[in-house]
């Protein structure tokens, strides 16, 4: 039995913030993707997770998909050039990006 995106999207957010892989994770729900896989044109219904860390990427990246139910999960980074200076400060408190 697969579980819903929202489900899979919860369990995965509660799983980094407790291993302070993530300093925060927000879920924007009831996202459509429509994409191109193997050939075929795709549409489903997806869940979209923001995650701040200052967490080592591969550590993440590994965490994310040992538990993502896709083959190939969108995993990207932006980097932060500029923001309020606290809430940095509170996401490399908040993750394994404290040296």
């Amino acid at each position: 039995m697969v579980s819903h995106p929202v489900e899979n999207a919860d369990k995965l957010a509660r799983s980094l913030v407790s291993k302070s892989l993530a300093a925060c994770v927000h879920i924007l729900p009831k996202g459509t993707s429509v994409y191109s896989w193997n050939g075929n044109l795709c549409e489903e219904e997806e869940v979209l997770l923001l995650v701040k860390t200052a967490a080592e990427p591969n550590l993440l990246t590994s965490e994310i998909l040992e538990a993502h139910p896709h083959d190939c999960p969108e995993i990207i980074g932006l980097d932060i050039s500029t923001g309020h200076q606290d809430y940095l400060d509170w996401i490399l408190k908040s993750t394994k990006g404290t040296p």
